[in-house]
């Protein structure tokens, strides 16, 4: 007795629900990956910076155990040089950065009046009269030389007042209840990275050991050994070009005569690590405090030309150069990752955001079935 297979138009339904079934299970894969990602930032931004630290230091503990320095030893010393100038620029930073803390609400409150006044201005349709015009036409910077004030209405005067000691508490109120949490995240952080350098390896060994076959255990071994050092030589390539990016403009500020220096350089390369928003961003901070110092004056164009300069340099020259082609990534998809990771953990996203990218697809590289996906992310 004969059986006749089905035919394709009894298949289509059967294919059809299958096709709907998978997209709804992947639809909301994604979601419970987004939701968990976000509910859970603090854990998880937590376990990636402490990874991506450790894969930074990894190499020099390694090296340090090859000279018979137990690996305890090497850990807490690289850590210690890691801290420590960390420390230092903390403590040379706190005056600049309090100023400027104090300088900025008082900027905003000076733009927003003077927008208000333009806004009067143009909606009376009508001249002004000389002091008014006088006013209008004042530079924002002017605001910041020591120039006596005339005819000053006492009325605007104590609504500043009262607006800048409202920002100024709000300020002092963040700072007292989020200082102690910024606190107990750091030394927890720490405390993790210690540890992960120091007994992440013997634990990885005795999972193989214990869980994988013998025929596997080599392969398994030579492919994290693999993964480690790419990741590693990335993560400490781009942390070097950055610091180099940030002494480069520390030079050039200098040299220009930019007051705080040593912040606005650390800035240029701190923002770095966030490709296209981050160097915009530092050239807008640099516009504003060299427009504060000098006002409209050619020194302002020259600094800019000077950092425009540098990032160019950066990214289309030494990058690209350093790095190796399986470390690029398509820009589209970078500016789509950026603004995931930056709604989900905020800024602390964005700066890790194409490090943990790139590391993505260095792990996704090792594998065949994944080989498309890799070609996907490179498309230039």
């Amino acid at each position: 007795m004969s059986v006749t297979p089905p035919t394709s138009s009894k298949l289509e339904p059967f294919e059809r629900k299958t096709s709907i079934n998978s997209i709804c299970i992947y639809t909301l894969t994604v979601l419970a990956i987004f939701y968990t990602a976000y509910l859970a930032q603090d854990l998880i931004l937590l376990l990636l910076v402490a990874g991506l630290i450790s894969l930074l230091l990894s190499p020099g503990v390694k090296a340090l155990e090859r000279l018979f320095i137990p690996r305890v030893l090497g850990s807490t010393l690289l850590l210690s040089c890691l801290l420590l100038p960390s420390a230092a620029l903390i403590i040379q930073l706190e005056e600049p950065v309090t100023k400027w803390t104090k300088l900025l609400p008082e900027l905003s409150v000076h733009v927003s009046e003077t927008l208000e006044e333009l806004n009067r201005a143009i909606d009376k349709k009508s001249t002004p009269d000389n002091i008014e015009s006088q006013e209008v036409k004042k530079s924002w910077f002017s605001w910041f030389e020591d120039k006596p004030k005339v005819n000053s209405q006492p009325q605007k005067t104590d609504t500043i007042h009262t607006q800048l000691k409202a920002s100024l508490f709000s300020l002092a109120t963040d700072f007292m209840v989020l200082a102690p949490l910024a606190l107990i995240q750091l030394l927890t952080t720490i405390i993790l990275i210690l540890f992960t350098l120091v007994y992440s390896p013997k634990l990885f060994r005795q999972y193989v050991k214990l869980f994988v076959t013998e025929k596997r255990q080599r392969n398994v071994f030579k492919f994290a050994l693999n993964m480690q050092q790419k990741l590693s030589r990335y993560i400490l390539t781009v942390s070097a070009i950055n610091i180099g990016l940030s002494l480069a403009a520390i030079i050039i500020f200098t040299t220009m005569g930019l007051e705080d220096a040593l912040l606005w350089g650390l800035i240029v390369g701190f923002v770095n690590f966030i490709p296209f928003v981050g160097p915009s961003f530092a050239l807008a901070a640099i516009a504003i405090a060299g427009s504060v110092q000098w006002g409209v004056d050619i020194k302002v164009l020259l600094t800019l030309s000077g950092v425009l300069a540098l990032n160019i340099l950066e990214s289309q020259l030494i990058t690209p150069l350093v790095l190796a082609k399986n470390m690029r990534i398509n820009p589209f998809i970078i500016i789509i990752w950026l603004l995931i990771t930056g709604s989900l953990w905020g800024l602390t996203g964005l700066l890790i955001a194409v490090p943990l990218l790139v590391c993505i697809k260095l792990v996704l590289a090792q594998f065949k079935s994944t080989s498309k996906w890799v070609q996907f992310l490179a498309t230039q």
